[in-house]
């Protein structure tokens, strides 16, 4: 966990987009941000990614094709929520990178053989050992003064208290969502415990929690963080749950909101892979290792996201945004705790030890015994979703979507 400062953001470089819609483009189809052809090129290279880094890359891209290396590179991109454009990818959607929410949809794609098992490894310039180019915190988006005074977890399981945010099913997002107050209420009822730790206890508490907010408080459920922005600007709902960077971008657009993040959130890793079908590998590992440099972490920044090299310092400094100017600064919002998948992971672990019989039914445990790590364990605690008829338990949390 680490402090994190009050940060910011640069004044967007190119034409905010609409919030309201979630392009979804098939590989092939030409996107022209602000105007520019970007899908000319003798390279070509296909993008699959989730609904929510459309911005990002409207900038990223014209980006690289201002470099030596992208200067013929041509470029198609297809957004959608992050499950299910895996699934699309699964089933050989063209794609020669894939930028997701969370990394289990992308390890959906190592085990169909169209990622190779090292994707992580040996990115240049990456922060994060996980191939992670940007990310960004779990915020409150309220609406304009903050009339319901929403500013805690607990806040929002006050009777009445409606809540936005998409369904873990389908979006990663979802998923960062929930896992920023159940960590808020596990990692508090492990602190009450003092000295002797019940990680079994903290657990159930904090998913009763999370069964009180889903059950009582999110009504509506959107396919994906667009999705759910779009439907609170519709007027539904009194707090938006969602990435900072979707916030500053609703903000930007001139919305009445305010936002904020909690005290106690969640860091948000989106990693990216280079998939092994590709006709042109070489061209498409130029472009991913392209968005980890210092010239695209800026642009990442100026669009409202939380480049790799501010996300994953151990102090919890952010280089690249504290070196804008202060009146840009003031776009990012800070916290006082700021849990990770690592966090949960640790903590898992010594969940799974200490209680077996846990560990069994949601197979919490590797081959050779061991506690398994990262978004392993926590996938399979949390949000596994079992084939039907298999007998295998679904995730905490999915059970209780199921339930409700």
């Amino acid at each position: 966990m680490a402090d994190i400062p009050k940060l910011t953001a640069l004044v967007g470089v190119a034409a905010v987009v609409g919030v309201g819609g979630i392009l979804a483009l098939p590989g092939g189809t030409t996107d022209e941000p602000g105007g520019v052809d970007i899908s000319s090129g003798d390279h070509r290279l296909d993008i699959v990614a989730y609904a929510v880094p459309k911005p990002g890359f409207d900038v990223i891209i014209p980006g690289y094709r201002e470099t030596a290396e992208g200067a013929d590179t041509g470029f198609a991109q297809s957004y959608g929520a992050s499950g299910d454009q895996s699934r699309k990818v699964a089933r050989r959607v063209p794609a020669d990178l894939v930028n997701f929410s969370v990394e289990p949809d992308i390890t959906r794609l190592v085990k169909e053989g169209i990622v190779d098992e090292d994707w992580k490894d040996n990115v240049p310039g990456d922060e994060s050992g996980t191939s992670v180019p940007f990310g960004s915190v779990v915020s409150f988006v309220t609406r304009e003064g903050n009339p319901k005074g929403l500013e805690t977890w607990d806040d929002l399981l006050q009777p009445g208290i409606q809540v936005i945010s998409p369904n873990p099913a389908s979006s990663g997002s979802a998923k960062w969502n929930l896992l920023a107050p159940y960590s808020a209420w596990f990692y508090s009822a492990l602190e009450e415990q003092g000295d002797a730790k019940n990680y079994t206890a903290a657990h159930e508490k904090a998913l009763n929690k999370v069964s009180l907010l889903v059950g009582e408080h999110f009504n509506v459920r959107p396919k994906s963080g667009r999705e759910a922005t779009s439907t609170f600007e519709q007027g539904q709902g009194d707090v938006l749950l969602s990435y900072e960077n979707e916030a500053i971008l609703l903000d930007r657009s001139g919305s009445a909101i305010d936002y904020l993040n909690p005290p106690q959130t969640f860091r948000i890793e989106n990693p990216v892979a280079v998939v092994n079908t590709t006709e042109d590998p070489e061209q498409a590992e130029s472009f991913r290792d392209y968005l980890f440099t210092e010239d695209a972490e800026k642009l990442w920044a100026s669009e409202g996201f939380r480049p790799g090299s501010d996300l994953f310092t151990p102090d919890g400094s952010t280089p690249v945004i504290d070196s804008l100017p202060a009146e840009e600064r003031d776009a990012f919002s800070g916290c006082e705790d700021l849990y990770s998948i690592d966090d949960l992971s640790q903590a898992f672990s010594a969940l799974a030890q200490q209680n077996p019989q846990l560990a069994q039914k949601y197979g919490l445990l590797d081959d050779n015994g061991d506690p398994k790590t990262g978004w392993s364990i926590v996938d399979a605690l949390l949000f596994a979703r079992s084939d039907p008829g298999s007998g295998d338990p679904n995730g905490a949390i999915t059970e209780i979507y199921q339930q409700v």
